[in-house]
């Protein structure tokens, strides 16, 4: 066991804690769940470094309560590996589908594994059979011990499949990559059961929040609040790669019909549900490499990198069919109704400005033949 190294490790995995707990000062002055729940795992994996550290430091050492000491510690650092896995979870779903209701709803139950961890602890307290403190002070690991790494990859494998769900049914976000926090966990696992008396886990687990908070930097400028799509900065980042590389598009925008109705008859609480809801169809139905936007209000943007006329319009069909099942199947107080514009973009004959005014003005050409016949 090289000592020195353990404590290192672990010194370096507080040090990056300190420092991303400084610089997400913005991110928990938002107060969202997801948020708090992110501040949350930065302080378990600091406690999980200390933990570790410390029992280190004392295996095998004899002074006043040591044993009770290093029990306590060991019993932290137990159930640390399931908990902050549970919270992991959990935030993965928050920040996918920012739904309390779906939190209480779901996870709860979710939670009873981690109960019945905390509860065998205090047991293995009398009965070692986690993992005992002999009388020398020096921990043993019991095979049963292994469960609680276990519980663990199964919460980690249950964010992976809720991700690859919630992709499915509503496209990637690309601000979002969780393989940023599960791929250095996974190698430090990799390289502590291969060479024996190293300790790097919780580290790597303070290097993967490290990447995921550069992340949520990038979402905080490029992706809207309500909606979760691409904001209209990085709409501005898009056109500015595609005039400096001469990429073609095409792209329809859309604009929700009657959506000032929709706050006067049930409230702007229901006008953001039918906007999210909205966002939502939209990504559904775009292709996957679609760069779907808010682009301000109750407008929205969908690009085609190298698309053509006829892809614009094919998306604008498929988006009818699945706006209309949505209104059949939803069970909503309201209906959603889209005029849709397209427009195509070639960087040797028109300007970036003179796409955008295509597409806004064909969507409202559109919008205005059904107001017309609606009166």
């Amino acid at each position: 066991m090289n000592l020195q190294a353990i404590v290192t490790v672990n010194a370096v995995g507080c040090a990056m804690l300190v420092v991303l707990f400084i610089s997400s000062h913005i991110v928990r002055e938002r107060r969202l769940l997801s948020d708090k729940l992110f501040t949350l795992l930065i302080m378990m994996t600091g406690l999980a470094c200390v933990s570790e550290a410390a029992s280190f430091l004392i295996d095998g050492r004899s002074f006043p309560f040591a044993v009770p000491l290093a029990k306590l510690l060991n019993s932290v650092l137990y159930l640390l590996d399931p908990l902050e896995s549970f919270v992991w979870c959990v935030y993965v779903d928050m920040r996918l589908y920012n739904s309390t209701h779906r939190i209480k709803r779901i996870f709860p139950k979710f939670f009873i594994p981690v109960l019945i961890s905390a509860a065998a602890l205090v047991f293995n307290l009398k009965y070692g059979f986690l993992f005992s403190i002999d009388s020398s002070n020096v921990y043993h690991r019991q095979p049963l011990g292994y469960l609680f790494y276990a519980l663990a990859v199964v919460y980690i494998a249950l964010s992976m499949i809720d991700r690859t769900v919630y992709y499915h049914r509503r496209g990637k976000n690309l601000f979002f990559p969780i393989y940023m926090f599960i791929f250095p966990i996974a190698a430090a696992s990799a390289v502590q059961f291969a060479v024996y008396g190293i300790s790097v886990v919780w580290c790597a687990a303070a290097l993967g929040l490290v990447g995921m908070h550069m992340c949520l930097q990038n979402e905080l400028s490029y992706i809207d609040p309500l909606t979760r799509l691409y904001n209209r900065n990085y709409l501005d980042h898009v056109i500015r790669n595609a005039i400096r590389r001469s990429t073609r598009m095409s792209g329809i925008m859309i604009d929700i019909d009657y959506f000032k109705s929709i706050n006067d008859s049930f409230g702007h609480s229901v006008g953001d549900e039918a906007l999210s809801e909205a966002a939502a169809l939209i990504r559904k139905t775009s292709p996957e490499r679609a760069i779907v936007v808010r682009f301000a209000g109750d407008e929205f943007i969908v690009l085609l990198r190298n698309g053509t006329l006829r892809d614009a319009d094919s998306l604008r069909s498929a988006l009818r069919d699945s706006t209309e099942d949505f209104n059949g199947t939803s069970g909503k107080q309201y209906s959603l109704s889209f005029s849709i514009g397209c427009g195509t973009y070639d960087p040797a004959k028109m300007s970036a400005d003179r796409f955008l005014n295509v597409m806004d003005d064909n969507m409202y050409t559109e919008k205005k033949l059904k107001h017309s016949s609606a009166r």
